[in-house]
Protein backbone atom coordinates (compact mmCIF):
# COMPACT_ATOMS: atom_id res chain seq x y z
CA UNK A 1 0.00 0.00 0.00
CA UNK A 2 1.69 3.35 -1.23
CA UNK A 3 1.73 6.52 0.95
CA UNK A 4 -0.80 8.11 -1.01
CA UNK A 5 -3.68 5.17 -0.44
CA UNK A 6 -3.14 4.75 3.47
CA UNK A 7 -3.98 8.19 3.34
CA UNK A 8 -7.43 7.55 2.10
CA UNK A 9 -8.15 4.78 4.02
CA UNK A 10 -9.61 5.20 7.72
CA UNK A 11 -6.48 4.94 10.21
CA UNK A 12 -8.62 2.13 12.38
CA UNK A 13 -8.76 0.32 8.76
CA UNK A 14 -5.39 0.70 7.70
CA UNK A 15 -4.20 -0.04 11.41
CA UNK A 16 -6.81 -3.17 11.10
CA UNK A 17 -5.03 -4.09 7.89
CA UNK A 18 -1.44 -4.23 8.82
CA UNK A 19 -2.40 -5.96 12.33
CA UNK A 20 -4.47 -9.18 9.41
CA UNK A 21 -1.36 -9.16 7.29
CA UNK A 22 1.52 -9.18 10.71
CA UNK A 23 -0.49 -11.51 13.29
CA UNK A 24 -3.66 -13.15 11.19
CA UNK A 25 -2.21 -14.38 7.40
CA UNK A 26 -3.39 -17.73 6.99
CA UNK A 27 -6.54 -17.74 5.79
CA UNK A 28 -6.75 -21.41 6.39
CA UNK A 29 -6.01 -20.94 10.40
CA UNK A 30 -7.62 -17.77 10.52
CA UNK A 31 -10.83 -16.33 10.21
CA UNK A 32 -10.20 -12.04 10.85
CA UNK A 33 -13.68 -10.45 11.37
CA UNK A 34 -13.85 -6.51 11.31
CA UNK A 35 -16.78 -4.71 12.64
CA UNK A 36 -18.80 -7.53 14.13
CA UNK A 37 -21.96 -7.25 15.49
CA UNK A 38 -22.55 -9.63 18.54
CA UNK A 39 -25.51 -11.01 17.76
CA UNK A 40 -28.12 -11.01 14.53
CA UNK A 41 -31.46 -8.74 16.26
CA UNK A 42 -32.14 -5.46 15.43
CA UNK A 43 -34.87 -5.24 18.65
CA UNK A 44 -33.08 -2.47 21.11
CA UNK A 45 -30.23 -1.41 19.10
CA UNK A 46 -28.02 -2.03 22.43
CA UNK A 47 -26.28 -4.99 20.85
CA UNK A 48 -22.33 -4.42 21.06
CA UNK A 49 -19.65 -4.93 18.14
CA UNK A 50 -15.93 -5.48 18.28
CA UNK A 51 -13.58 -3.57 16.20
CA UNK A 52 -12.15 -6.50 15.36
CA UNK A 53 -12.04 -10.61 16.16
CA UNK A 54 -9.69 -12.99 14.77
CA UNK A 55 -10.49 -17.06 15.49
CA UNK A 56 -7.95 -19.78 15.25
CA UNK A 57 -9.99 -22.58 13.29
CA UNK A 58 -7.11 -25.40 14.48
CA UNK A 59 -8.06 -27.41 17.30
CA UNK A 60 -4.26 -27.80 18.18
CA UNK A 61 -4.27 -24.20 19.15
CA UNK A 62 -6.96 -24.55 21.56
CA UNK A 63 -8.89 -22.53 18.61
CA UNK A 64 -7.51 -19.06 20.21
CA UNK A 65 -9.95 -16.07 19.81
CA UNK A 66 -8.49 -12.61 19.77
CA UNK A 67 -10.37 -9.02 19.83
CA UNK A 68 -8.96 -6.37 18.70
CA UNK A 69 -10.29 -2.35 19.91
CA UNK A 70 -8.64 0.32 17.81
CA UNK A 71 -8.03 3.43 19.46
CA UNK A 72 -6.72 6.76 17.30
CA UNK A 73 -6.96 9.34 20.09
CA UNK A 74 -5.90 9.45 23.34
CA UNK A 75 -9.45 11.05 23.97
CA UNK A 76 -11.19 7.81 22.28
CA UNK A 77 -9.06 5.68 25.14
CA UNK A 78 -9.95 8.08 28.19
CA UNK A 79 -13.65 7.50 27.21
CA UNK A 80 -12.94 4.08 26.98
CA UNK A 81 -11.73 3.57 30.25
CA UNK A 82 -14.49 5.53 31.91
CA UNK A 83 -16.47 2.87 30.17
CA UNK A 84 -14.95 -0.68 31.10
CA UNK A 85 -18.94 -2.04 30.36
CA UNK A 86 -17.98 -1.10 26.30
CA UNK A 87 -15.24 -4.25 25.97
CA UNK A 88 -17.35 -6.47 27.93
CA UNK A 89 -18.31 -8.33 25.17
CA UNK A 90 -14.72 -8.80 23.43
CA UNK A 91 -13.62 -9.93 27.01
CA UNK A 92 -16.14 -12.70 27.37
CA UNK A 93 -15.44 -14.29 24.07
CA UNK A 94 -11.59 -13.80 23.63
CA UNK A 95 -8.71 -15.33 24.96
CA UNK A 96 -6.39 -12.70 24.85
CA UNK A 97 -7.73 -8.57 24.59
CA UNK A 98 -5.89 -6.03 22.89
CA UNK A 99 -6.12 -1.77 22.03
CA UNK A 100 -4.94 -1.50 18.44
CA UNK A 101 -3.07 2.56 18.79
CA UNK A 102 -0.82 4.57 16.52
CA UNK A 103 2.98 4.55 18.10
CA UNK A 104 3.52 5.69 21.27
CA UNK A 105 -0.70 6.86 22.15
CA UNK A 106 -0.74 5.50 25.19
CA UNK A 107 1.47 4.94 28.24
CA UNK A 108 1.97 1.35 29.68
CA UNK A 109 0.52 2.23 32.91
CA UNK A 110 -2.63 3.17 30.89
CA UNK A 111 -3.69 -0.13 29.72
CA UNK A 112 -6.29 -2.26 31.94
CA UNK A 113 -4.05 -5.08 33.52
CA UNK A 114 -6.52 -7.51 31.59
CA UNK A 115 -5.77 -5.93 28.03
CA UNK A 116 -2.64 -5.94 25.95
CA UNK A 117 -1.31 -3.26 23.93
CA UNK A 118 0.11 -3.42 19.61
CA UNK A 119 1.07 -0.71 18.18
CA UNK A 120 1.07 -0.33 14.21
CA UNK A 121 1.65 1.97 11.28
CA UNK A 122 3.88 3.02 8.79
CA UNK A 123 7.57 4.43 8.51
CA UNK A 124 10.62 4.35 6.93
CA UNK A 125 13.31 1.79 8.39
CA UNK A 126 15.25 3.87 10.03
CA UNK A 127 12.60 5.39 11.77
CA UNK A 128 10.89 1.76 12.56
CA UNK A 129 14.17 0.92 14.13
CA UNK A 130 13.07 3.40 16.95
CA UNK A 131 9.85 2.37 17.02
CA UNK A 132 10.54 -1.55 17.02
CA UNK A 133 13.27 -0.57 20.74
CA UNK A 134 11.57 -1.65 23.72
CA UNK A 135 8.81 -4.47 22.24
CA UNK A 136 7.48 -7.83 24.38
CA UNK A 137 8.36 -10.58 22.05
CA UNK A 138 6.58 -9.78 18.49
CA UNK A 139 7.69 -7.06 15.68
CA UNK A 140 6.56 -7.08 12.28
CA UNK A 141 8.13 -4.53 9.42
CA UNK A 142 7.49 -4.74 5.95
CA UNK A 143 10.44 -2.61 3.61
CA UNK A 144 7.87 -2.76 0.89
CA UNK A 145 4.54 -1.43 2.52
CA UNK A 146 6.59 0.43 5.08
CA UNK A 147 4.39 -1.31 7.42
CA UNK A 148 5.35 -2.22 11.26
CA UNK A 149 3.42 -3.72 14.06
CA UNK A 150 4.81 -3.80 17.37
CA UNK A 151 3.55 -6.10 20.81
CA UNK A 152 3.99 -3.66 23.50
CA UNK A 153 2.09 -5.05 26.54
CA UNK A 154 0.86 -9.04 26.00
CA UNK A 155 -1.92 -9.59 26.72
CA UNK A 156 -2.61 -11.96 29.76
CA UNK A 157 -4.48 -15.47 28.43
CA UNK A 158 -7.79 -15.76 29.97
CA UNK A 159 -10.01 -19.24 29.25
CA UNK A 160 -13.38 -18.28 28.03
CA UNK A 161 -16.64 -20.48 27.47
CA UNK A 162 -16.95 -20.88 23.74
CA UNK A 163 -19.43 -18.80 21.08
CA UNK A 164 -23.04 -18.70 21.96
CA UNK A 165 -25.26 -19.23 19.09
CA UNK A 166 -25.69 -15.42 18.69
CA UNK A 167 -22.31 -14.56 17.96
CA UNK A 168 -21.46 -18.04 15.80
CA UNK A 169 -24.73 -16.66 13.42
CA UNK A 170 -23.03 -13.20 13.59
CA UNK A 171 -19.77 -14.92 12.39
CA UNK A 172 -21.31 -16.75 9.72
CA UNK A 173 -23.50 -13.55 8.82
CA UNK A 174 -21.05 -11.82 8.45
CA UNK A 175 -18.47 -13.76 6.40
CA UNK A 176 -22.13 -13.91 3.84
CA UNK A 177 -21.93 -10.63 3.68
CA UNK A 178 -18.07 -10.21 3.07
CA UNK A 179 -18.18 -13.00 0.14
CA UNK A 180 -21.59 -11.07 -1.18
CA UNK A 181 -20.03 -7.93 -1.63
CA UNK A 182 -16.14 -8.93 -2.41
CA UNK A 183 -16.52 -12.71 -4.00
CA UNK A 184 -13.19 -14.42 -4.29
CA UNK A 185 -11.63 -13.88 -7.96
CA UNK A 186 -11.75 -16.50 -10.39
CA UNK A 187 -8.45 -18.71 -10.08
CA UNK A 188 -6.66 -18.45 -13.31
CA UNK A 189 -7.37 -21.45 -15.72
CA UNK A 190 -5.89 -22.44 -18.82
CA UNK A 191 -7.28 -24.34 -22.56
CA UNK A 192 -5.53 -27.49 -22.32
CA UNK A 193 -4.65 -28.68 -26.02
CA UNK A 194 -4.87 -32.29 -26.37
CA UNK A 195 -3.29 -34.03 -29.73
Amino acid sequence: MSAASAAVLPASTALLDIVERALHTGRGEWMFLRELRVGTGRGSGQLQRVDAFALNTLPYTGMKRVCYEVKCSRADFLTELKQPLKRRIGMRYSNEFYFLTPPRLLKAAEVPSECGLLEAGTADPEPARELLKGHAGFFYYDPDRREFCVLRIPAPWRDTPGPTWQLLAAMLRHQRRELEERPPTAPAQQKLELG
